[in-house]
């Protein structure tokens, strides 16, 4: 289901995190539902177990998942504000980003809606 770029710049844990991110919006895993174990995973990736558990040990920090020592790893039950506070700030940094590059309010806002109806549509 964790769909990974290897082509892509950008490091496999993160593209682990948000690929479980993505799956935990969808309601694939819903709370309290476990998660495959760091070596299933891994294994089903074809990646080093080390890069799997770094990706989760960053979203248990980020409250989006828990551990229980001998179960394995849960999907957190308070991951809607964790998910929202991480979006935020995404937002936050792409909408500097954009002042900093001279974008102007209305012209983001009218980007942020054509964005919107392209993501409803997929």
């Amino acid at each position: 289901m964790v769909n990974l770029d290897t082509r892509s710049h950008e490091p496999i844990y993160v593209q682990i995190e948000k690929e479980i991110i993505k799956l935990i919006r969808l309601g694939i895993y819903e709370n309290n539902a476990p998660l495959p174990s760091v070596r299933s995973m891994a294994y089903q990736l074809g990646i080093n177990p080390n890069t799997v558990a770094r990706a989760y040990k960053n979203l248990e920090a980020q409250g989006i998942l828990y551990t229980i020592v001998g179960k394995g790893v849960f999907v957190s039950e308070n991951n809607d504000t964790e998910l929202r506070s991480i979006a935020s700030k995404q937002l936050k940094k792409a909408l500097i980003e954009a002042k900093n590059a001279g974008i102007e309010k209305q012209d983001m806002i009218d980007l942020i809606n054509s964005l919107w109806e392209e993501i409803n549509d997929d």
